[in-house]
C-alpha cells in the first residue's frame, strides 16, 4: 500500500481539495472588500446549518461553529487524499494551514488574526478527517473479520447440499 492514494478516484479527490482549499483561502485571506460578497453568502448557508448547533453552544458562539465548519470540508479531503494509516497528518495538515492563514491575515488590511480561530478550525478538520477515517476503519475491520471468519467454506456448502 502506497502512503498517498494512486486509485483512479485519487483525480478526483485531489481536485475536491483544490477547491476546498481555494474557498478556504478565498474566504478567509482575501480582503473584505474583495471577499465579502462570497463570505456573505458562506456564513449565512453555515449560519442556517450551523443552527442547531449554535442554539446549544452558551452564549451563541456562531462565529466559533462557523470556523470549525469551514474545516471541515479541508480535513475530510486532505484524509481522503492520505491513507487510513495516515490520518494524523490530515489534522496536522488543517493546524498548519489554520495557523498560516491567521499569520497572513495579520498583514491583509480588515482582517483580525485570533488564536481561537487555529484552535476551532483545526476542530473542523479533526472532525472532518473522522468522518472520512472511521467509515474507512470500519470497513477495514468488517473486510478483515469476513477473510478470517468467512460464512461457510466450501466443504461446508458441498456437505450440506448432500
Amino acid at each position: 500500500m502506497t502512503d498517498i492514494s494512486t486509485t483512479p478516484r485519487s483525480g478526483i479527490r485531489t481536485f475536491a481539495a483544490v477547491i476546498v482549499l481555494a474557498v478556504v483561502a478565498g474566504l478567509t485571506l482575501a480582503p473584505p472588500s474583495i471577499a465579502a460578497p462570497a463570505r456573505r453568502v458562506f456564513v449565512q448557508a453555515m449560519a442556517a446549518l450551523a443552527e442547531p448547533l449554535v442554539l446549544w453552544i452558551p452564549g451563541g458562539l456562531t462565529e466559533r461553529v462557523l470556523n470549525t465548519l469551514l474545516f471541515v470540508p479541508l480535513g475530510a479531503t486532505v484524509a481522503l487524499l492520505l491513507s487510513r494509516r495516515l490520518w494524523p497528518i490530515a489534522i496536522f495538515a488543517g493546524f498548519a494551514l489554520s495557523a498560516t492563514v491567521e499569520f497572513v491575515q495579520d498583514s491583509i488590511p480588515g482582517r483580525v488574526p485570533d488564536l481561537a480561530d487555529v484552535l476551532w478550525n483545526t476542530v473542523g478538520g479533526a472532525i472532518g478527517v473522522l468522518l472520512v477515517t472511521l467509515p474507512r476503519v470500519l470497513a477495514a475491520a468488517v473486510r478483515r473479520a469476513g477473510r478470517r471468519h468467512p460464512t461457510a467454506t466450501a466443504a461446508e456448502r458441498v456437505s450440506v447440499r448432500e
